[in-house]
């Protein structure tokens, strides 16, 4: 597995270097950018377009237990992290599968209801363009299609409590 995550670190790595708009940038890595909606639920794999939004949730981007990013969540529960320039640092556990949006205020503030919940709603994330259910390397294709303008994409997928 560590092999796996190094050899798409420097894949990620050789395709950020021979992106067109790297050299544009003056030659500068890539924003690390993460953004999603916070829905306003409990349970496993909440599906946050069919529930009400979490407005003005604290979230954090956490990689293996320390906080890389945090925001606040908007009226509409959407956010957006920026993680800054993409390093092999924060290339590592992203595409080894240890980051995850956390959110940090407790569920009864979207909804009172919810005061009996214990846990904290969280979700993994993915690089756009990388297939995480393959388990094969993705290439080349897919690791640029992540890079969009100078800024790698990271999604969350579905928010489970945990």
């Amino acid at each position: 597995m560590a092999t796996k995550t190094l050899l798409l670190a420097g894949l990620l790595a050789l395709a950020v270097s021979l992106a067109p708009h790297g050299a544009e940038a003056g030659g500068q890595p890539p924003l690390m950018i993460v953004s999603g909606v916070v829905p306003c639920s409990a349970g496993n794999s909440i599906n946050a377009a069919a529930v009400p939004p979490f407005p003005n949730a604290a979230v954090q981007m956490v990689c293996a237990r320390s906080v890389m990013a945090s925001a606040t969540a908007d009226r509409t529960g959407a956010y957006t992290m920026n993680m800054g320039a993409a390093t092999s640092s924060l290339l590592a556990p992203l595409l080894g599968n240890h980051c995850k949006v956390v959110v940090v205020t407790p569920l009864a503030a979207c909804n009172a209801s919810l005061a009996s919940v214990t846990g904290t709603l969280a979700a993994p994330v993915q690089l756009l363009g990388i297939d995480s259910g393959t388990g094969g390397l993705g290439g080349l294709g897919g690791l640029i299609g992540g890079l969009v303008g100078g800024i790698l994409n990271i999604i969350p997928l579905p928010f489970s409590v945990v």
